[in-house]
């Protein structure tokens, strides 16, 4: 594709290279996705991003085109003219801002870095975008709580307090129990009760705990859930354990649902 104004789409690109944290993104922007847009570009977006230059309609008129553009015309060989209007609110460019914010959560030790830029447009695409369609409908799993750490044991296993309401709404979320309606919350407010839950290293919920807490301060279990209010499951039951004991709590509920 014969583009007069290359420079407006490197424009563009540069505006989303920026938000790529890992060099080889931005060059990937600047590079693959460059050359896509200029020699490989499908029809559809195509017709969005660019239009077929007329000297009577389109600015530059022919007087202002480079020399290699000036001999085009004179040639009759079809010219194209980027759009440079609103171009982030169109479907390519969007996609483009996808693939970077994929990028950006692989982690610095992820191999695809070294050859990010054999990977082709088409493929970072696909990539991204079942990346993104899994955030969509799997939100909480993405969001991150960050609540304080209360026990660390072996193979990242950890227990954390809930102290926010973005705390219990994640927790109630992805156990799929009733700790994010916000009535727990509040009891938690009003120092009725703490909350805890079992974590994996990836910050993945295992186990919901309460504990009520007496004038000196010594815990009783009244809650332990695992998802869907279900018995937690073999492989967490020594993490449970091990926290109780550790907290020196006593069990004063679901006692069926501790080993």
């Amino acid at each position: 594709m014969n583009v007069i104004n290359v420079e407006d789409v490197e424009r563009e690109l540069r505006k989303i290279a920026v938000h790529a944290i890992y060099p080889q993104a931005q060059q990937w922007v600047l590079s693959v996705a460059r050359n896509h847009i200029l020699g490989k570009i499908g029809e559809k977006d195509a017709d969005m991003n660019f239009r077929v230059y007329d000297p009577d309609k389109i600015k530059p008129n022919v007087s202002k085109l480079p020399l290699w553009a000036k001999e085009a015309v004179a040639q009759n060989v079809e010219l194209h003219w980027f759009d440079p209007v609103q171009v982030q609110r169109r479907p390519l460019w969007q996609a483009i801002n996808i693939v970077v914010t994929w990028f950006n959560i692989w982690p610095p030790t992820d191999t695809r870095l070294r050859r990010l830029d054999r990977i082709n447009f088409h493929t970072a695409l696909a990539g991204a975008a079942m990346w993104f369609q899994d955030v969509q409908q799997n939100i909480w799993e993405y969001v991150k709580d960050k609540p304080p750490v209360a026990k660390n044991y072996e193979h990242g296993f950890h227990w954390v307090r809930l102290v926010t309401v973005l705390h219990f709404e994640r927790e109630g979320r992805l156990m799929n129990h009733c700790v994010g309606n916000g009535s727990y919350y509040e009891r938690w407010r009003n120092a009725k009760s703490e909350y805890y839950s079992l974590r994996d290293k990836h910050n993945k919920p295992h186990a919901t705990v309460e504990v009520t807490m007496d004038m000196r301060r010594q815990g009783a279990v009244v809650q332990c859930k695992g998802n869907s209010n279900h018995k937690p499951g073999p492989a967490y039951q020594p993490y449970i354990r091990r926290f109780f004991n550790d907290m020196h709590w006593t069990i004063s509920g679901d006692l069926q649902y501790i080993d």
